[in-house]
């Protein structure tokens, strides 16, 4: 009998958590594995050391969005859709979280959430309000492309909606501005309703 996919990494990062909310929602056998960034449980799946990585039963893989897409191939799903025009505009989203809006959320993060949680002082306001600069822009962008849509690849969920999702994870501490964006509002609760989003939330 084959062991859980294991999933390695911080909890709290939300990077860690789009490739769990996936499993999850996929229904696979997955076991969530604490572990720092460098620490050597990392390194044996990932010489990196970065988080997350998987452990499918020697079967190593990193990079939250490549984990994402292996998980949704383990069994037939809507989540990364087969039609060649729709998995194109789901990759198109994929790669825009990385390149884009977690580049855009993350000093925010990091200033508004993470530093209170590790007692590291105070925020540094200057970096937040560059970083709401271009959090403002992608957003305005996201919202856009949400309107009239349920979810961003149309009539049902996908990657794209779990990795940009994964983003807002900590919304409310990084006293993000989502009341200008009623769309991504309205989506983000959609997202945080999904049962592998429900069963990743901190104290699951």
């Amino acid at each position: 009998m084959a062991n859980p996919i294991k999933i390695i990494g911080a909890s709290l990062s939300q990077n860690v958590r789009k490739p769990l909310a996936v499993a999850h929602h996929l229904g696979l056998d997955v076991e969530s594995v604490m572990a720092a960034p460098g620490d050597d449980t990392i390194k044996a799946a990932n010489p990196s050391g970065r988080i997350p990585a998987m452990d499918d039963n020697g079967f190593h893989l990193s990079e939250s969005v490549a984990i994402m897409i292996y998980l949704a191939g383990k069994a037939g799903n809507a989540l990364y859709p087969e039609d060649v025009q729709t998995r194109a505009l789901v990759n198109q989203w994929l790669f825009w979280d990385v390149a884009h809006w977690t580049p855009a959320y993350q000093p925010i993060q990091f200033e508004r959430a993470i530093k209170p949680m590790l007692d590291m002082g105070d925020p540094d306001e200057t970096v937040v309000a560059a970083a709401l600069a271009k959090f403002e822009r992608e957003a305005t962008l996201l919202n856009a492309a949400l309107d009239g849509k349920d979810w961003l690849g149309g009539g049902e969920p996908t990657l794209a909606d779990f990795a940009a999702g994964a983003g807002l994870t900590y919304a409310a501490p990084m006293e993000l501005p989502l009341d200008d964006y009623p769309n991504i509002k309205a989506w983000n609760g959609r997202v945080m309703g999904l049962e592998g989003f429900k069963k990743t939330a901190q104290g699951q």
